[in-house]
């Protein structure tokens, strides 16, 4: 069993999580719909893929910005207030888009300038939404693997219904309804975030005092903390979940010439996430996640091959595949890093972890702009791609032995 610095007897009941999971089911639907809808869009309005992939690049970039300044009004506010002003405002962000081509001046700065402020927005997200159930379960083992489990399952389930949405507008609708509907989505999420349970101010013990250190004291404390800082190197590792947008269009475009296939395998990604998350919620958790680590792996060497027959349905299981092994891998080492996180450091903890996470995901898209833009085929290019995630499926069965060790002390509270 994972670490509790709380007693059972005087922890609190269940948290209710129906605000906190229709709010994530709603982001998710729009969210992934604008993950695959966003490259599709620059890479018309500029004529490159490898373009549109450094454009992604960019925008990972800059959302790493906006999580890392999350930190602070994270803890100085509570990750729920954040989290439901910051859903809203990347809807307002993003409305943007259908304004100007409504209007008729929508042009590639113009696309540019409103994904740069969503993804900025979108920052201080990512820092709250993770805080959300280390505030609402605190250290409580049990407690946080149902919410990890159910959060990872409402996610994953809104992936499979986007890319489909996104899909069957493309096919049936004017190109403008998706870039109407994303924006609509995001305000209906921060409304279901409203709802979420209000954590205990101070957690009802001195001990716990927020800090309101926010993202640099994470770093720190990270830092200070071996097995919380292997924990966040293990989830930095795992982080090629948000590759999915760009290599479900890229290979819909370019190797099978069919946008709209693009749905298909989105889709596939985030279904594997949804049995990922089924399976791990079913599992004893008793062992140290050595196993979920190497499961982990073999799924990233699937994805690395996947593409290889340049066939739809292959492609489709090898990401299912793929995102059943990683998302295990991934709830493992969120719990391990949420049982190590003090209350008083919750949201610069979580904000320094999830801007390393982000670093690997810009390091890993300008390689791949990088490999779309060097004038080699679009075989060429995958080839690259498969080679980069090979080498890293190779680092994270080495990162496996080290996890045995972790989770054998309680995190320091003030």
């Amino acid at each position: 069993m994972g670490i509790s610095s709380e007693k059972e007897a005087d922890a609190p009941p269940s948290a209710r999580l129906g605000g906190f999971l229709t709010g994530v089911w709603l982001t998710q639907c729009v969210d992934s719909a604008l993950h695959l809808a966003q490259p599709l869009l620059m890479a018309k309005i500029s004529g490159s893929l490898g373009g549109a992939a450094f454009f992604s690049a960019f925008d990972t970039g800059v959302h790493m910005l906006g999580t890392f300044l999350g930190g602070w009004p994270t803890e100085r506010f509570g990750a729920r207030r954040v989290l439901v002003a910051a859903t809203f405002l990347r809807g307002v962000a993003l409305a943007g888009l259908p304004i100007a081509m409504i209007c008729g001046f929508l042009s590639l700065w113009w696309a540019m300038g409103c994904y740069t402020i969503e993804a900025l927005i979108r920052g201080f997200v990512d820092a709250s939404v993770h805080t959300v159930p280390l505030e609402l379960a605190r250290h409580r083992s049990t407690e946080l693997d149902r919410i990890n489990s159910r959060y990872e399952f409402i996610f994953d389930l809104g992936g499979v219904v986007g890319p489909l949405m996104l899909g069957g507008l493309m096919i049936w609708s004017d190109k403008i309804i998706p870039h109407i509907i994303i924006p609509i989505g995001f305000a209906l999420s921060a409304v279901a975030y409203f709802f979420i349970p209000k954590a205990r101010a101070g957690f009802s013990d001195a001990k716990l005092a927020k800090s309101h250190g926010g993202t640099w004291n994470g770093v720190k404390h990270v830092f200070t903390n071996p097995p919380l800082l292997i924990t966040c190197l293990g989830l930095m590792s795992f982080n090629i979940y948000p590759l999915r947008k760009l290599l479900s269009a890229f290979f819909a475009k370019g190797l099978l010439h069919k946008s709209a296939s693009v749905g298909q395998i989105g889709s596939a990604f985030a279904l594997g996430g949804v049995v990922g998350a089924l399976i791990y919620a079913r599992t004893k958790h008793l062992d140290s996640g050595f196993k979920w680590v190497v499961i982990g792996s073999v799924g990233t060497f699937l994805l690395a091959i996947g593409w290889l027959p340049s066939n739809l349905w292959i492609m489709t299981v090898a990401v299912f595949l793929f995102a059943v092994a990683n998302v295990c891998a991934r709830l493992m080492l969120t719990r391990k890093r949420q049982e190590l996180t003090p209350l008083a450091h919750a949201g610069g903890v979580t904000s320094a972890s999830q801007f390393g996470v982000n670093a690997v995901s810009v390091l890993i898209k300008t390689l791949v702009g990088t490999a779309f833009a060097i004038g080699l085929s679009t075989y060429g290019a995958f080839a690259v791609v498969g080679g980069v995630l090979g080498i890293l499926g190779l680092g994270q069965l080495v990162l496996a032995k080290y996890i045995p060790g972790l989770g054998k002390e309680n995190p320091k509270e003030a």
